[in-house]
């Protein structure tokens, strides 16, 4: 199902058009997540590594920063996001699960999907926001040739009076 934007016909977000016909294809609101791969614990390979970045010696020393390989693809992330060892275990195998499907699905994977919505929404606003000024300056056309058809009759109906000496 097409939507249709004609000129003078509102719709749910009160948007009045131009008067060319613009055929806006439905958004398609849910991301495919079926295809997102699921990870075995036997597959992957789990290291505690010594921390790095700003937080002092004691980040530097402690094992709080986790290496995660997925054994039969190669892909494999390094996670130190906080100080909690668990948070980053977590965490690594969000960003693992990511990049996996990332590789495996390519333009099908989840990051891309939400990235394909984004930038429809975007296009979405960026036409609405321009038909809204193409909507005013049309506007602002009409008001000037019908101020200047004002003005030239009344120039028109101003009648020449001599004067009687």
């Amino acid at each position: 199902m097409f939507l249709i934007l004609r000129r003078g016909f509102a719709t749910n977000s009160s948007l009045l058009c131009s008067s060319e016909k613009i055929v806006v294809p439905p958004l398609k609101m849910k991301i495919n997540k079926s295809k997102v791969p699921k990870i075995r614990e036997k597959d992957l390979e789990e290291k505690y590594i010594t921390g790095w970045g700003p937080g002092g010696q004691a980040v530097n020393k402690t094992l709080n920063a986790v290496y995660l390989r997925h054994v039969p693809s190669g892909v494999w992330i390094k996670c130190h996001e906080s100080r909690s060892l668990d948070r980053n275990r977590k965490t690594a195998r969000k960003m693992l699960i990511e990049k996996l499907d990332l590789k495996i699905n390519g333009e099908d994977s989840v990051q891309r999907q939400e990235e394909r919505l984004a930038s429809h929404k975007r296009n979405l606003k960026r036409e609405k926001t321009r038909l809204k000024y193409e909507e005013r300056r049309k506007e602002k056309e009409n008001q000037s040739e019908t101020d200047q058809e004002n003005s030239s009759n009344k120039e028109d109906n101003l009648e020449y009076i001599p004067e009687d000496n």
